[in-house]
């Protein structure tokens, strides 16, 4: 009885976050749609299916890599954390580094990068809004990706330091903070895309006579 019990609990858990998941999949496509119509009008349907398609692709590999090839994100996590060791070290916090696990000094504060901190759901998020969107050409959507990637990554990074290195220097846990931020800066570098490109979409139309 009491297995019965915990696996019924285990499957309303894996429901649960199933839904929250697929309500954050329609509601950030459904922000993503609205800041990429504000002046050409698309197919919400085919938007939004096209995004969460692509991002649940994404998602689901990145599962896969976790369960069949966890040496992968354990190697990002340590780089991450070589990283923003350094990045701290610049702002005058000794520090040493040990796998994923950042300490600080003076006073003496460890932290653990852990999957969560490499912010695969922002690149996901982003990724899927680029090749969402449909009038976009394939050097267009590949220098969104570039630079959009890149973006984030430096976003990351610094969103993973600073949350350090203000809890270390005043004790504020700052972290859960940035989590209303990541997805508001992921649409930020999408409208910026989509304000680069469009001009060239309207500037490749011919005037009618």
């Amino acid at each position: 009885m009491y297995t019965e019990t915990r696996l019924l609990s285990n499957w309303a858990l894996a429901l649960v976050l199933g839904l929250v998941l697929a309500a954050l999949i329609a509601g950030f496509g459904t922000a993503g749609y609205f800041i990429a119509t504000r002046r050409a009008k698309r197919p919400f349907v085919g938007f939004i299916i096209r995004y969460s398609v692509t991002f649940l692709s994404l998602f689901l590999l990145e599962a896969g890599f976790l369960w069949f090839l966890p040496s992968v994100h354990t190697g990002m996590r340590h780089l991450t954390t070589v990283v923003v060791g350094w990045m701290v070290g610049l702002a005058g916090a000794g520090n040493s580094v040990s796998g994923s696990t950042l300490t600080l000094q003076d006073p003496a504060i460890a932290f653990e990068i852990d999957v969560g901190c490499l912010g695969g759901i922002l690149f996901w998020s982003y990724i899927a809004l680029v090749l969402a969107e449909p009038a976009a050409t394939r050097r267009q959507r590949l220098i969104g990706l570039g630079a959009g990637v890149v973006a984030l990554v430096a976003f990351n990074l610094f969103r993973i330091t600073a949350s350090i290195y203000v809890e270390w220097s005043t004790g504020v846990n700052i972290h859960d903070y940035f989590y209303l931020f990541n997805m508001l800066f992921v649409l930020c570098v999408w409208a910026g895309w989509l304000r680069i490109i469009r001009p060239k979409r309207q500037a490749a139309t011919p005037k009618d006579a």
